[in-house]
C-alpha cells in the first residue's frame, strides 16, 4: 500500500540567493566602429551630428535638367528616416521607384543625345559606358578610355582571322541566325539597355537586405492590387 504524504501548508520559501542581472553583449569580434556607426550599417541612417537630408520627389523633380531635350531628375537620395515597421508608403520602396525613373529617364537622355555634338554635365551623373566620347566631358575622358579598355572582348578576337572561305552549311547558318536576330531585335535592345544600365547604381553605400525589402514590398502591393481587380471584375458580373 502507498501512502501519499498531505500537501505542505503553510510553508514558506525563502531563497537567499540574489538575482544575477544578465546582459546581451552579442558576437563583437571582428566589428569595428562605434555603436551608432554599426548601427548605420544595419539600418542605414545618418549618424549623430549629420543634418538630415530630405529624401523628397518632389525635391528632386525640382532639380531637373534637360539634356538633349529630355527633362532627366536629379539622383535620389538615399533615405535615412526608416523604422522598419513596414509601412505602406515605405521610404525605401519609393527610394527604389524614384531610382528606376532617374535610370530610365537617363536611358531615353542617351538614346537622344546620340550622334550629337552635346555633351553631358559633368556634375550631373554622366553614364560613362553608354556614352559616346565626344558626348562625354573633358574632364572625364581619361575615365571614359579606361572603361573602354576593361570592355570584354568577343572570343573571335582571341583566334586567327580566317583566310579560306567559310563552308557552305556555315553560311546559311550564318542567315538562318542573321532572321532570328532581326526578328528579335527590339526585344534584345530593350534587354541590353537594362543590362548596360548598371543594377546597382545607387545602392552601392545600402546594405542589400533595404534594396530586396524594397523589392518584395512592390511584388506584394502589386499582387495585392491584382487580387483586388479580380475580385472587384467578379462581383460586377454577378
Amino acid at each position: 500500500m502507498i501512502r501519499i504524504a498531505p500537501p505542505l501548508r503553510n510553508v514558506r520559501y525563502i531563497f537567499t540567493a540574489k538575482p544575477v542581472q544578465m546582459t546581451f553583449e552579442g558576437n563583437t569580434e571582428g566589428v569595428y566602429g562605434s555603436e551608432e556607426e554599426r548601427m548605420r550599417s544595419v539600418f542605414g541612417g545618418r549618424l549623430k551630428g549629420e543634418p538630415p537630408r530630405s529624401t523628397s520627389r518632389f525635391l528632386t523633380s525640382e532639380n531637373m535638367r534637360e539634356i538633349a531635350g529630355v527633362k532627366v531628375p536629379s539622383k535620389p537620395i538615399e533615405p535615412d528616416n526608416c523604422c522598419m515597421s513596414g509601412c505602406v508608403n515605405c521610404v525605401w520602396e519609393l527610394y527604389n521607384d524614384d531610382l528606376k525613373d532617374w535610370k530610365s529617364k537617363k536611358r531615353e537622355a542617351v538614346k537622344a543625345i546620340s550622334g550629337t555634338d552635346e555633351v553631358w554635365p559633368a556634375d550631373f551623373h554622366p553614364p560613362l559606358k553608354e556614352l559616346d566620347m565626344k558626348n562625354v566631358p573633358k574632364s572625364l575622358h581619361k575615365k571614359k578610355e579606361k572603361l573602354e579598355k576593361m570592355k570584354k572582348q568577343p572570343t573571335s578576337s582571341l583566334f586567327p582571322k580566317r583566310t579560306t572561305p567559310l563552308p557552305q552549311a556555315v553560311v546559311e547558318a550564318k542567315k538562318r541566325n542573321a532572321l532570328k536576330k532581326a526578328k528579335s531585335h527590339d526585344t534584345e535592345q530593350a534587354s541590353d539597355a537594362a543590362l548596360d544600365m548598371d543594377d546597382s547604381e545607387g545602392w552601392e553605400h545600402v546594405p542589400v537586405f533595404f534594396k530586396a525589402f524594397a523589392e518584395f514590398e512592390k511584388k506584394k502591393k502589386l499582387e495585392k492590387e491584382a487580387r483586388r481587380q479580380v475580385a472587384a471584375s467578379s462581383n460586377n458580373e454577378q
